[in-house]
């Protein structure tokens, strides 16, 4: 055998306690290296990731690659699973070394993706091997793995080296790299690399406000309601009521959609129109409707798209008081299923925030952009993470700001909720945006270090 078990240690780490082994490759004297957690010997389908060094993503976070995102969350899953193994393989910049990755970095800046780059070096597009993981798996005696990966390539190989996959398991990521569509979509053309397609897949930002019921969402709550808010509700599903007769199905109040606040009478409102049929005379009725009620906030579907989800899509309704009419919206998620969609809004807000933190260095140039961004960041954290967390923790949904204060007694969250009180009354300045954006930065990402 080529590869020698030399040393073995606990390592404790933020996703959990692994036993850390080092192998040596006794041919070309390489150091490799595998994180196990639980039991794996003699045991079937094992969570397992074979990742490739990749010092500028693993340690520094670089923004060309997801590597760190595709490692830390294989960490998580198995830390879920309680049982798993992270090989870590010594083959860096897809086994072309890390002197020469560097140099393919200057031709990406010229121009080259990611595979020309290395070619233009004089390499193939992808040099990694897989026999030494496949030792180090048999080392382990593992009888057979459920294998984290959109590569091809390493699956073929790793099967041909007698390993049993039982499943490949996809690893796609929320990631907050740049040019992260181009990315994936020239591993999936040159690397063959499989994802789902791509305009449809978590790998291109989809907005809620397009599709408003496929994101996950909450769960239904009867939080009290001011006699102003009933009062409104009841205007609005009038005129709907007199605008589509009998394409109405239902109507559903949201809850306040936090422009102000200051009172519950002035807020905004967003309803949630089910019909039987949409159609331009549907559409054009809703529209009557919005001038009449020019701070109100109107989604539409139809019952026949809402019963095409999956149960698990439909969370969004959940939150929702009945205005109007009945609809049967089947099975009420579970806590599972909240915690779920906090860890969803968590990841997606927080990579957000992220860059556009280092864009605060260069806010003279595109100031009304930056402070724009940081607005919808900020009521993002308000209006979904904010509400799913309080009802996970709680047990309850605030429908307006004012009630989510009485149910936080976090300073940093009290900040963040003054920030958008001080946008709506014009009174905001850059600095404090900017704390707000960290603030906010920071409860997300240990958040994300405790449930994620």
């Amino acid at each position: 055998m080529e590869l020698l078990r030399e040393a073995s240690c606990t390592l404790p780490t933020n996703t959990g306690d692994f036993q850390l082994h080092l192998f040596k490759d006794r041919i070309e004297d390489h150091e490799h290296l595998a994180l196990v957690m639980g039991d794996v010997a003699h045991v079937d389908k094992v969570v397992t990731r074979v990742h490739s060094e990749c010092i500028t993503g693993d340690i520094f976070g670089c923004q060309r690659c997801d590597c760190q995102d595709q490692l830390q969350e294989a960490m998580k899953i198995i830390r879920r699973k309680a049982r798993g193994i992270l090989i870590y393989l010594r083959q860096e910049g897809r086994g072309i070394g890390l002197a020469n990755k560097i140099r393919a970095y200057n031709l990406q800046d010229q121009g080259h993706d990611t595979v020309e780059a290395n070619q233009q070096l004089g390499f193939e597009g992808d040099l990694r091997k897989y026999d030494i993981a496949a030792q180090i798996l048999a080392s382990l005696q593992v009888k057979s793995i459920n294998l984290l990966t959109n590569n091809l390539d390493k699956v073929q190989q790793l099967t041909q080296a007698g390993i049993v996959i039982n499943e490949r398991v996809p690893l796609v990521i929320e990631s907050p790299i740049r040019n992260r569509k181009s990315l994936f979509r020239i591993k999936q053309q040159k690397l063959g690399h499989v994802f789902t397609d791509l305009e449809d897949s978590p790998i291109v930002e989809t907005s809620p406000d397009t599709f408003p019921l496929v994101a996950p969402s909450l769960i239904y709550r009867n939080s009290p309601v001011p006699p102003e808010t009933v009062e409104l509700s009841n205007q609005v599903a009038t005129e709907l009521v007199n605008n589509l007769g009998v394409d109405l199905r239902c109507i559903l109040l949201q809850g306040s959609n936090m422009r102000g606040d200051g009172s519950i009478f002035e807020s905004d409102f967003d309803f949630i129109v089910i019909l039987n049929n949409k159609s331009p005379h549907t559409i054009e009725a809703i529209t009557k409707v919005k001038q009449k009620f020019p701070r109100a906030n109107f989604l539409y579907i139809s019952a026949a798209e809402f019963e095409s989800y999956p149960p698990n899509k439909r969370l969004q309704l959940f939150v929702c008081r009945k205005v109007h009419g009945d609809f049967d919206f089947g099975t009420i998620p579970n806590r599972k299923d909240i915690s779920n969609t906090t860890i969803s809004y968590a990841v997606q807000i927080k990579n957000s925030i992220r860059p556009l933190l280092f864009e605060f260095l260069e806010i003279h140039n595109k100031k009304q952009e930056i402070v724009s961004r940081a607005h919808v960041c900020l009521k993002r954290f308000d209006d979904c993470f904010l509400r799913t967390y309080t009802l996970m923790h709680k047990d309850g949904y605030p429908l307006h700001r004012s009630q989510l204060r009485e149910l936080t007694d976090s300073e940093s969250i009290n900040h963040i909720l003054g920030i958008l009180d001080n946008w709506y009354s014009q009174t905001i300045s850059i600095k404090d945006l900017y704390t707000g954006l960290v603030n906010a930065d920071r409860i997300l990402h240990l958040y994300l270090r405790k449930y994620g």
